[in-house]
């Protein structure tokens, strides 16, 4: 652009040069500079559930891709259709309506409902329920904005490769190698999705992508222009220690990219991962990342450790500084005394840092520090004479390498006045004597960068675990192992026993086997959503639709991948049976990986429950017509805890027996159902029928402040045609 501007400065006609300069400015304010692609490729989904009619957008089933069509009149069950493609003349066709499909693009409103198709509860009424949903995600996450918007704790999703392998779609149709706009295609669906997502994360919210070489950093530059807030960090996983590949290379790893609030606090953390990275590892390896787990270094890129010898040299007697210590000497336990000398490999000598190479002086008598003094430059002897009868004490270690204090000079002396630095022992070989610093114990291990362990392997404990649960060995291709997504999860939620999961590309239903793993090992209520299409792969899809089965029909529902895998190896994993009625044996392997070999096991003590989202006319809704559709919604929101009740919303309120909302149907009814509420202590969460914003106002403030109100039914029409509307806007309102 400025080789732009210089050329632009050169026209001498003044008129021409004043206007192309201001396109170029428009240019340099609408142009990006990073990831460029085709953000607005129209993708749309078809909907076999919902009816048609006359001005609806369908697509023929028999047709895959993204040809549309309107519906001009229908007469006897045959539809007149329109070409949705704008052209020089219409063009117009006729189809039986029974071989016609309902299409709705992205960001067209839509009013979500969830259908009810099979639970499981094993885990008691105090235990809330994971909920499962069949659908297309990007929808699936409208609803949870309605539901969650920034309560989610962790979002952990495993989205297609895009490996050319024709494993996922675009607009109804397969990509592939061949496609020019494959990479183009996959971001313009991801972005979609991420920009809903990142508002469904708390404010100490982190999300999870993990994805392989084909767009990893096609990811990365997308995640900088959707969530550039937060911090990105990457952790390689061994997923395969045999490699696979043809030509080159032969693939371990795949990657596992979080994204983390920007802040001063810890929010992931390895306290439950214990024996990561060790293969090749040795013993003294080992020991020197125990003892710097236990240290909080002040600078990002140090790298530190001890050997055990340099330990037992640390030592003080800490009887000795009860009398002078930074703290109150019942918190001694919160408390840790660290080499105030950097003794690691990197950035640790005095020609890498020199600024941190002075004299701390101490009193050797009274075994106390006095003073600090000023860096001298390289190339300067170190003076050790005494100051003020104080001996002069440099950061030299035992073999007489000139390295550096951990802090600056006016650090070490704000430390100082803080009564943090403290005299350690004397070195009788040196004559000097070792400088401490006390700092505050740290309540997080630092995540590592790359995990090698084998019960990440996804073969043994992905794909061959996921036929064990099944029965079969053809449910589905690459499973994650169940350890690397436990493992992943614990860095997030292992500390947080009430965390909300979430998984919107759930594939065979990983995430909320390793939930609710966590949830037996640790104990805890972490309740895990997924989502996930019902799509068959592409062979049985071809087949079947040449034999005239088509999406929505039982044939085809039955193959696709929630009903026929996610579910069912969801299902298994709680009750401990497989599909066939026969018991899994054995036992799953602890946190830290102690049991030799991998054995299935049953049973959890949780409740799931499987829906399928469909839509609803939102007239139903506005009339009062759709309660018994939205009612499971309410329950979600309310954190799915207590038996699910149905109602058809024809008595004055409803206020299930189990669940903690009630919902006032007949606004006439506000005092008796105020007076119900008090007899439910346990009701947090009440929806309010009512089209007056000020009677819900009244009521709202009449029924006190320890409930969060909600207005029905205009709450949840404004939420789906105002989010629709700003789908692809950084942020959208919510009523």
């Amino acid at each position: 652009m400025a080789r732009i501007e210089e050329l632009v400065a050169q026209i001498g006609n003044e008129h021409l040069r004043k206007e192309i300069a201001a396109e170029v400015r428009e240019l340099k304010r609408s142009k990006k500079f990073g990831l460029v692609f085709e953000e607005h490729l129209p993708e749309t989904v078809r909907l076999p559930n919902l009816p048609i009619g006359e001005g609806d957008l369908v697509a023929r089933k028999r047709e895959r891709g993204n040809q549309l069509w309107h519906i001009k009149g229908i007469r006897r069950g045959i539809a007149t259709l329109e070409s949705a493609v704008e052209g020089p003349s219409p063009v117009t066709q006729e189809a039986p309506v029974s071989d016609l499909v309902a299409v709705r693009r992205f960001g067209d409103p839509i009013y979500p409902m969830l259908t009810p198709i099979d639970r499981v509860g094993r885990g008691g009424p105090e235990k809330p329920w994971h909920t499962l949903i069949n659908a297309e995600n990007y929808h699936a996450l409208q609803l949870l904005l309605y539901c969650y918007e920034r309560q989610v704790d962790v979002i952990y999703i495993d989205p297609p490769y895009n490996s050319g392998a024709r494993d996922w779609k675009y607009n109804n149709d397969y990509v592939d190698q061949a496609d020019s706009f494959r990479h183009s295609k996959w971001l313009a669906m991801m972005k979609k999705r991420l920009l809903l997502a990142k508002r469904l994360l708390k404010s100490d919210g982190v999300l999870i992508i993990t994805i392989d070489e084909n767009e990893l950093h096609h990811l990365g530059m997308l995640l900088e222009d959707v969530i550039g807030s937060h911090l990105r960090r990457m952790v390689t996983i061994v997923i395969n220690p045999k490699g696979a590949g043809r030509y080159n290379f032969a693939r371990m790893e795949e990657h596992a990219v979080f994204c983390i609030p920007s802040s001063n606090q810890s929010v992931v953390n390895a306290n439950f991962l214990r024996d990561l990275a060790r293969i090749g590892v040795t013993e003294e390896v080992i020991a020197e990342e125990q003892d710097e787990d236990q240290e909080e270094e002040e600078d990002e890129d140090e790298d530190e450790g001890t050997s055990e010898a340099d330990d037992k040299s640390t030592e003080v007697e800490i009887s000795a500084l009860r009398a002078d210590l930074p703290f109150p000497p019942e918190d001694i336990e919160l408390w840790t005394l660290r080499h105030a000398r950097r003794r690691g490999n990197q950035s640790s000598y005095r020609h890498q840092r020199w600024r941190q190479f002075y004299p701390i002086f101490i009193d050797p008598e009274t075994r106390t520090v006095k003073d600090v003094g000023d860096p001298i430059p390289l190339g300067q002897d170190p003076s050790f004479a005494n100051r003020n009868g104080y001996t002069a004490i440099w950061p030299i270690d035992a073999d007489g390498n000139q390295r550096c204090w951990r802090f600056s000079s006016p650090s070490m002396r704000a430390a100082l006045s803080e009564k943090r630095v403290a005299v350690g022992r004397k070195n009788q070989v040196t004559g000097s004597w070792t400088i401490n610093v006390w700092y505050r114990k740290t309540n997080t291990k630092l995540v590592k960068t790359v995990w090698w362990h084998s019960r990440h392997d996804a073969g043994t404990h992905g794909t061959s675990m996921l036929h064990q649960l099944l029965g079969r060995r053809d449910a589905f291709p690459f499973a994650k192992s169940l350890y690397a997504v436990r493992d992943t999860l614990l860095t997030v939620i292992g500390d947080r026993p009430n965390a909300l999961v979430l998984d919107f590309f759930a594939g065979s239903g990983t995430t909320l086997h390793a939930t609710a793993l966590i949830n037996a090992q640790l104990g805890g209520f972490r309740r895990c959503i997924l989502v996930s299409n019902n799509e068959p792969g592409e062979v049985v899809a071809t087949r079947l639709m040449k034999q005239g089965h088509f999406p929505g029909d039982p044939e085809f529902e039955r193959v696709g991948i929630c009903q026929s895998v996610t579910w069912p190896r969801c299902k298994a994993a709680v009750t401990g049976t497989r599909p066939d009625g026969t018991a899994l044996p054995g036992a799953y392997l602890d946190i830290e990986g102690h049991a030799k070999q991998l054995r299935i096991v049953g049973g959890f003590e949780e409740n799931v429950e499987y829906f399928r989202l469909d839509f609803i006319n939102p007239d139903d809704v506005a009339r009062g017509e759709a309660f018994k559709a939205i009612l499971p919604i309410l329950w979600m929101m309310a954190g799915a805890t207590g038996e699910r009740a149905d109602s058809k919303g024809t008595s004055s309120w409803f206020i299930p027996k189990h669940s903690p909302f009630a919902v006032l149907i007949k606004e006439k009814k506000f005092r008796e159902f105020r007076e119900k509420l008090r007899e439910r202590p346990d009701i947090n969460m009440v929806f309010l029928v009512t089209d007056s914003d000020e009677n819900f106002a009244l009521m709202r403030r009449a029924i006190g402040v320890r409930y969060t109100c909600f207005q029905l039914y205009k709450s949840y029409l404004e939420n789906f045609r105002l989010n629709s509307q700003n789908s692809f806007a950084p942020e959208a309102p919510k009523s």
